[in-house]
């Protein structure tokens, strides 16, 4: 049962992230809100937090913590240099380090990764 139980806080957190991230990334970035950009935005955002927040969160399970500020320093820097090599590959060049959009978008994304993380996963 405690298998189970540690699958199901992890796609808790994993769909929570992805819903809330996706709804800042929505109205920071879209001027409108359409369903089929939501969608698109969701796959994206949960590639995203599978591929690099999950790792982390692993590596930070190890002692785990709740609502601890390393742990959002943790996701914030990891958030910032994910966002910003996607921004050079997406043709902004060096430019977008002085967007103050980048900053603010990468550490909402880590704040929602950590808030859910607390909520579900950190036990202690």
């Amino acid at each position: 049962m405690g298998i189970l139980r540690g699958i199901i806080d992890y796609l808790c957190t994993v769909v929570f992230s992805v819903l809330s991230a996706t709804i800042v990334y929505t109205l920071m970035f879209l001027e409108g809100f359409g369903f089929a950009s939501f969608r698109a935005i969701s796959l994206f955002m949960l590639v995203a937090y599978l591929i690099f927040a999950t790792p982390v969160q692993i590596f930070l399970n190890r002692n785990p913590q709740k609502f601890h500020g390393w742990y959002l320093v943790t996701y914030f820097i990891v958030s910032l240099v994910v966002c910003g090599i996607l921004a050079l590959l997406t043709d902004y060049g060096l430019i977008v380090f002085l967007w103050y959009k980048l900053y603010v978008f990468s550490f909402l994304l880590a704040l929602v990764y950590w808030f859910w993380d607390s909520v579900f996963i950190q036990k202690n």
